[in-house]
């Protein structure tokens, strides 16, 4: 088999109805993990499962496929049963692929619900601590990032949201340790360039506001 094609479709069936609930891609143990990254209409069903004897029936239906052949056919069976009869959130391809406003808001606000637990916010931190990011992935990332341009409209919105998040006395005084008797790396050329030629921006604009003043 091609070392790409790991992906399944898999299908989590309702034993006490007889009814598919949910249809997900996955590889490796995906399809069996009923914790980590469920939404809460899913969790909700498992609960009430669980809570009455049951276990999740885990079906899987058809394997060996790439990553694209699978959202392929996730959105295809979503498609058969309608998301109305499912928990899905979306009508499949990764999760990403056209979501409804209603949709959105449902994410969004189970995002925030989440969240606002703090034994989730402690499994989010053990998860990252001692995690180190490999030169390979810090390129990609690099890659990823390069030439990416924000609407106005999005600047604007970080804006008001960094303000209203604003900087806690702990990380403020983190960040004063963090540099308190550390000298700055001399300034590479081309900075200094730059570096000039905003401070000439700078004072052309403040020029320009006196004299229309």
């Amino acid at each position: 088999m091609n070392s790409e094609n790991v992906f399944y479709i898999y299908e989590h069936w309702r034993p006490d109805k007889g009814v598919c609930f949910y249809v997900g891609k996955g590889k490796d143990k995906r399809a069996w993990d009923m914790k980590n990254m469920r939404n809460c209409h899913h969790k909700a069903v498992v609960s009430k499962l669980t809570a009455m004897g049951f276990s999740v029936d885990v079906r899987i239906i058809v394997s060996g496929l790439s990553s694209t052949a699978a959202l392929a056919v996730e959105i295809d069976r979503i498609a058969t049963y309608s998301r109305e009869t499912l928990t899905n959130m979306t009508r499949g391809g990764d999760g990403l692929v056209d979501p409804s406003p209603a949709v959105r808001k449902r994410m969004s606000e189970s995002q925030k619900t989440r969240f606002a637990r703090p034994e989730e916010r402690e499994k989010m931190s053990a998860r990252v601590t001692g995690r180190v990011t490999s030169d390979e992935t810090k390129k990609k990332l690099s890659i990823t990032s390069s030439g990416r341009k924000y609407s106005k409209e999005t600047i604007k919105k970080m804006k008001v949201a960094a303000k209203i998040r604003g900087i806690s006395a702990a990380t403020r005084e983190a960040q004063v340790k963090a540099i308190t008797g550390k000298k700055r790396a001399p300034f590479k050329e081309s900075t200094i360039i730059k570096m000039r030629a905003a401070a000439k921006v700078r004072e052309e604009k403040k020029r320009l506001a006196r004299e229309v003043s």
